[in-house]
């Protein structure tokens, strides 16, 4: 029999939180490795807050929540957690010199046109996760791969890059095992105009 490798030693510090009251009154929360910008989009949905980067202080507390899971089809898992916990959240978000950067979702306006109406929101065509040169490709992103010629080109996810080496990962097929390529090999997607 072989020892037992200590959890604790090789758990990695989670980086990326999302906490809050969603649309129905329930205290929801997720704790994820890295930030990642379609975990804030569904969290913004359900109306809860996402903190990256967090303060040690917060960082404390949040360990707490249970980890989240992100699918390919751009939903989350965000379990149920205890109120007080979201309590216990956003009064560390409220100390003085916290560091924290918290992304909340875009509060509901009306339209102009129709006042007292609220305004209908739409889902702009601008991704999220694009790069816009190859210098600025980080973990996250989204990048099209060439497999071969009978099997064409791939959506990609970054998953970690070394100088000019990429390690991806298919972006429909996650369970797939990561892989490699060069900067030079891998293509953009267009990220829409300048904000």
């Amino acid at each position: 029999m072989g020892k037992q490798q200590d959890k604790k030693a090789t758990a990695t510090t989670d980086k990326f939180f999302v906490f809050g009251i969603d649309n129905d009154g329930k205290p929801r929360g997720a704790r994820f490795a890295e930030y990642n910008q379609r975990a804030l989009s569904y969290a913004n949905e359900l109306k809860l807050t996402g903190v990256f980067p967090a303060s040690p202080a917060f960082s404390e507390i949040a360990t707490k929540l249970p980890p989240g899971r992100l699918y390919s089809s751009g939903k989350a898992f965000v379990a149920n957690i205890r109120r007080d916990l979201v309590e216990k959240l956003e009064a560390a978000l409220v100390v003085p010199g916290d560091e924290s950067q918290t992304h909340k979702p875009p509060k509901p306006t009306t339209d102009e046109t129709n006042p007292g109406e609220p305004r209908v929101q739409t889902t702009s065509p601008i991704t999220f996760g694009l790069p816009r040169t190859w210098d600025g490709i980080q973990p996250g992103h989204v990048v099209l791969i060439h497999e071969s010629p009978a099997d064409g080109w791939w959506e990609s996810t970054v998953v970690e890059r070394e100088d000019e080496i990429l390690t991806l990962r298919f972006r429909d097929y996650p369970r797939q095992p990561k892989f490699q390529r060069h900067i030079s090999q891998v293509a953009l997607i267009n990220p829409g105009p300048d904000a």
